[in-house]
């Protein structure tokens, strides 16, 4: 919208189709992952009521492209029957993720995002995390000095869906009118291998 002013509306989706990708009888990938979507329309607008888009920042490092991924496939690692057998074909746990990387990573990387706005975590009204882990929420609002209050989670109704959690969460705080027209509404997502990407907006 901001490049081609005679754009008016830009949809942004996020959909997540992990479970086509499971091996059969992996408990690991059937206790977290989950289908999902959500999609959010953004509107140009002529106000001055300052609403929309504020910044954002990004990280980015492969350090971890090894850990969790579908490997299979493609010209490094080409379908063959001996990987078919060993049922290589899908989702792979190869290491364990470490348990606190969001919880290093996250609270970093929103006080640059706030930081860069010039605004506090006191002007942040609400903030949405990747919904992969709740005791890593509350431990980065801990960090954040942030009350629970200010954050929406659905991992409990749907589990982990991806790219579709944060719209999904977005629409659950708005549906239980937890974001209202002029909030500050900060979104962290993170990746497994591993990029980590926030964005501020007004509504």
């Amino acid at each position: 919208l901001a490049a081609d002013k005679t754009m008016k509306y830009a949809v942004v989706v996020g959909v997540y189709n992990m479970p086509a990708f499971f091996n059969k009888g992996d408990a690991f990938a059937y206790s977290i992952f989950a289908d999902g979507a959500g999609a959010v329309v953004l509107e140009r607008t002529e106000d001055d009521d300052e609403s929309g888009y504020i910044t954002g920042q990004q990280m980015t490092e492969g350090t971890q492209w090894d850990y969790i991924g579908i490997y299979t496939g493609g010209a490094k690692n080409p379908f063959t029957q001996e990987r078919l057998d060993n049922a290589e074909m899908g989702l792979q746990l190869l290491k364990p993720l470490p348990g606190s990387r969001n919880i290093e990573l996250w609270p970093p990387i929103v006080e640059h995002l706030l930081e860069k706005a010039d605004i506090t975590t006191k002007d942040v009204d609400h903030i949405l995390f990747t919904q992969i882990n709740l005791s890593v929420i509350k431990e980065v609002m801990k960090i954040l000095d942030l009350p629970m209050e200010k954050t929406t989670t659905v991992m409990d109704k749907y589990g982990y869906t991806g790219s579709g959690c944060i719209p999904m969460a977005l629409h659950h705080a708005i549906i239980e009118s937890k974001i209202k027209k002029g909030d500050t509404v900060a979104f962290i997502a993170s990746g497994a291998g591993l990029s980590v990407g926030c964005n501020l907006l007004k509504f």
